[in-house]
C-alpha cells in the first residue's frame, strides 16, 4: 500500500494548453475594459442616467441625505471602490496568467497549485461580478433590487449616444467578468481531477514506497 498522494501530473495537459491560450485574450479585454472605465469614465454617468430614467437612485440622492442628517452609503454597484477593485484584480490577472504560462511550459506549474490560484481569481471575479451588479435601494421611490440598468436592459434606452457606448462598455466588462468566473471554474474542476491519482499513477507510487522501505531495511 503506497498510502495518500495527490497526482503532480496534468491528465488533460493539452486541454491547459488550450486554456490558457484562451484566458490570454479574455485577460487583455479585461484589463482594457476596467482600465478604461478607472478612475471614473462613467460609473457616475450611468448612475445619473439610471436615476433620470427611473432605475435607481441619482448621486445627488447621497447628498440629500447628508443633508437631512440621514447619510447613506453609496450603492456598492455606483461606488469607486468596485472600479478600483476592477483595475486590480485585472492586472493581478495579467500577472497570474503571465506566470502561469511561463511554470505550465516548465512543467512546475502543478495541479495543487493551480487549485489554489484559480480558486483565488474565482473568489475576485465573483465579487466582482456581484458588485457591477448589486443592488441600488437607497432611494425608497426608485429601488433597484434587480440587475443594475445597464446590465438588464437595452442599452438603446439610453439618452444619447455616448450613454450607450458607456452602456454598451459596462455591459460588455461584465460578460467578460462571468466568462472568467467560468474558465477560473474549469482551471478548478481539472486541478480537483487531475490531482486524483490514477490507477497506474497509485501503482507507481505503491511500487516506489515499496522499493524505499526494502532500501531502509536493508540498511538497518
Amino acid at each position: 500500500m503506497g498510502g495518500f498522494f495527490i497526482s503532480r501530473s496534468w491528465r488533460t495537459r493539452k486541454t491547459m494548453l488550450a486554456l490558457i491560450v484562451l484566458e490570454f485574450p479574455l485577460t487583455v479585454a479585461m484589463l482594457t475594459l476596467f482600465g478604461i472605465a478607472n478612475p471614473n469614465l462613467y460609473r457616475t454617468k450611468l448612475w445619473q442616467e439610471g436615476g433620470d430614467l427611473g432605475y435607481n437612485s441619482a448621486p445627488n440622492t447621497v447628498l440629500y441625505a447628508l443633508a437631512n442628517y440621514k447619510p447613506v452609503d453609496t450603492p456598492l454597484v455606483w461606488s469607486q471602490f468596485i472600479t478600483s477593485w476592477n483595475l486590480v484584480i485585472s492586472v493581478l490577472s495579467m500577472f497570474i496568467m503571465l506566470c502561469k504560462a511561463t511554470m505550465f511550459v516548465l512543467h512546475v506549474f502543478y495541479p495543487i497549485v493551480s487549485f489554489f490560484v484559480h480558486a483565488l481569481e474565482i473568489a475576485l471575479y465573483a465579487y466582482s461580478a456581484y458588485g457591477q451588479s448589486g443592488k441600488d435601494t437607497i432611494d425608497p421611490r426608485r429601488p433597484s433590487t434587480g440587475l443594475p440598468w445597464y446590465i438588464g436592459k437595452s442599452c438603446s434606452v439610453a439618452s444619447t449616444s455616448q450613454l450607450k457606448g458607456y452602456c454598451l462598455q459596462a455591459k460588455s466588462a461584465f460578460v467578460i467578468t462571468c466568462l472568467m468566473i467560468t474558465l477560473f471554474g474549469i482551471f478548478f474542476i481539472l486541478a480537483i481531477h487531475s490531482m486524483i491519482p490514477t490507477k497506474a499513477q497509485r501503482e507507481q507510487h505503491a511500487e516506489r514506497v515499496q522499493a524505499k522501505q526494502e532500501r531502509k531495511s536493508k540498511q538497518e
